[in-house]
Formats: C-alpha cells, sequence, structure tokens
C-alpha cells in the first residue's frame, strides 16, 4: 500500500454559538443580500437572480470594464448538505458558465468545498469562495455586519 500524505484541511470557521453566527449565514434573504453586497465589491453590477431552491441563489451580473468586461455569473449556495459542496456541482456550475459565454463565474457557499471540486477549477474561469474566505473578504470590505 501506497503512503500518501492526506491533503492539508482547509481552515474552518468557529463562532460562540448560534447567536454568534451572522444571520446572512442562515437566513436566506439576509444571504442573498449579503452575496449581491459582495460582489458589487468588485464592480459587478446586478441584473438578475433566481432562487433555483431552498439552497441554490443564481446571480447574473455585469462588469462594464471595456474589453474585460463581461457577465459574470454566480452561484450562491446557503447551508449545503454536510457543510460541503462536492465536485460533481462545482462541474455542473462550471459548465454553465462556459455554456452561458460568461468571463468568469463566482460560487460562492456557507460551507466548504472538496479537495476533488478546488482541484477541478485551477486554470478555469471561475472562483471559489468558501465560508472562511466569505467572512474575510466581507470584513475586509468593511460589510461583515
Amino acid at each position: 500500500m501506497k503512503k500518501t500524505s492526506p491533503p492539508a484541511p482547509q481552515e474552518q470557521i468557529h463562532f460562540d454559538g448560534p447567536a454568534g453566527v451572522p444571520v446572512y449565514l442562515v437566513d436566506q434573504d439576509a444571504f442573498k443580500s449579503k452575496c449581491v453586497e459582495f460582489l458589487e465589491k468588485f464592480n459587478l453590477e446586478y441584473v438578475h437572480s433566481v432562487w433555483a431552491d431552498e439552497h441554490e441563489l443564481e446571480i447574473s451580473l455585469n462588469d462594464e470594464t471595456p474589453v474585460v468586461g463581461g457577465t459574470y455569473l454566480a452561484l450562491c449556495i446557503i447551508d449545503p448538505p454536510g457543510k460541503t459542496v462536492n465536485a460533481i456541482k462545482v462541474k455542473g456550475f462550471l459548465d454553465t458558465v462556459k455554456g452561458e459565454g460568461a468571463s468568469r463565474g463566482i460560487f460562492i457557499t456557507t460551507g466548504y468545498f472538496t479537495n476533488e471540486a478546488i482541484n477541478l477549477i485551477e486554470d478555469e474561469p471561475v472562483e471559489l469562495v468558501n465560508v472562511v474566505s466569505f467572512v474575510a473578504y466581507l470584513k475586509k470590505f468593511g460589510i461583515y455586519h
């Protein structure tokens, strides 16, 4: 049997009990508002969004920057099963981004991505934002609360 090192664990986030968890990590409407606010910090203009189901929000955005701009798609998943988004879900989103001719895709979740999912998007036009990165960005942009 080959000895291989286990993959490095992803950084985890911890809150002081349920009361310490920001409402936008558990409430659909607050999550949608925070995702749009976050995406607009990248000079992306909100076009429209639709809840595919109770966990998945699809957002269409525009970047008006000449030459490098274009359509951006975001998939925002609140409370994924087992707090994890797998490679199948990421591959489906990647296919949608390419199929719709979007410039980039941004995948935000209140959970984590599997290592397989992270490896899948290497050199692809998709950014993965897990709960740790999402909260860090919100704090950096001054929109955490």
